[in-house]
């Protein structure tokens, strides 16, 4: 009976994921539509944001012995906010299945930070991710056929995918154990931190969308791209084995990619179509078996399962 309710939990956590990767695949088709409605990048960066900072807000607290756990998230969150503009950035100077795609060359930096920062041992495993997301981008970056401020955003937009793997790295040992909705609360909160004060000093000319169309894209944005897979990731990620969730991440990157080409009419090339594949490919084979019992072991030893 137990083995049953355990399968079932399984279940319902991968479902949970797979749902947060499919609202999280809309954030470049809501974006692109906000943008065509003249808000700019700060504004729809922090319409991104705010809704979840809102309903987060009830979690920021901790004890005075976790304050330098919430310092070091309000600085990733920050981090985040920045790495998030640049991304926005290139969605709008380059093509979408350019930005996309290096935004899902996290599995690279992934291994380079956690070799050269948090001294992980290297695995084959990672080692042919790693290549595999490393080809995917060549195969659609052109440099030559780029103005400046295109190469500008090209190289601004490799910053997202380089802090969420240091995120990545981190949280899978963080130094201090912090209850997960009270730590993506502090990390949203450093999210509002740069950008409230960001919006303020560009003094956009237009804050809201005025066009019906632009309205569902907002709210889109801070519902089904945001607040809504957020809580679900984190409620499903501690019933489901890291396997399953970096299978189900790649779904993410499917959306993402459809979604533009089907609502947006943007084209998609071969190149494009197999640089996706290669990407799907290198986050299925990130974790091996023995390295995702280790890393269950750990979160279980961290706490984490009292969210369950």
């Amino acid at each position: 009976m137990s083995k049953v309710r355990g399968v079932k939990l399984q279940m319902n956590g991968s479902v949970m994921v797979l749902l947060a990767a499919i609202g999280f695949g809309f954030n470049p088709l809501f974006a692109q539509i906000l943008f065509a409605q003249g808000m700019s990048v700060e504004v729809v960066t922090l319409c991104r944001f705010i809704l979840p900072g809102v309903i987060l807000s009830f979690y920021l607290r901790a004890p005075a012995a976790l304050w330098p756990e919430v310092g070091r998230m309000l600085i990733i969150g920050f981090a985040n906010a920045l790495g998030v503009l640049a991304y926005f950035y290139a969605l709008q100077n380059l093509t979408a299945a350019s930005a996309i795609l290096i935004y899902y060359t996290y599995p690279f930096f992934s291994l380079l930070i956690g070799i050269l920062i948090f001294k992980r041992s290297l695995s084959i495993n990672a080692l042919l991710s790693a290549a595999l997301v490393l080809i995917a981008a060549s195969l659609v970056i052109e440099p030559s056929e780029l103005s400046m401020e295109s190469k500008w955003a090209l190289l601004g937009c490799f910053l997202a995918p380089m802090v969420f793997a240091f995120q990545i790295q981190y949280l899978a040992k963080p130094k201090q154990d912090l209850m997960a909705l009270n730590r993506v609360a502090w990390g949203t909160l450093g999210h509002l931190i740069v950008l409230i004060p960001l919006v303020i000093y560009t003094s956009p000319k237009v804050i809201l969308p005025h066009e019906i169309n632009g309205w569902w894209a907002l709210l889109g944005l801070a519902f089904i791209a945001a607040a809504l897979p957020q809580y679900l990731f984190v409620i499903g990620a501690v019933k489901t084995k890291p396997e399953v969730i970096a299978v189900l991440g790649a779904v993410e990157l499917i959306v993402a990619m459809l979604s533009c080409a089907v609502f947006l009419d943007l084209p998609l090339t071969r190149l494009d179509i197999t640089a996706m594949l290669l990407v799907i490919i290198a986050l299925a084979i990130r974790h091996s078996k023995k390295a995702a019992i280790v890393l269950e072991s750990e979160q279980k030893s961290r706490g984490y399962t009292e969210l369950v």
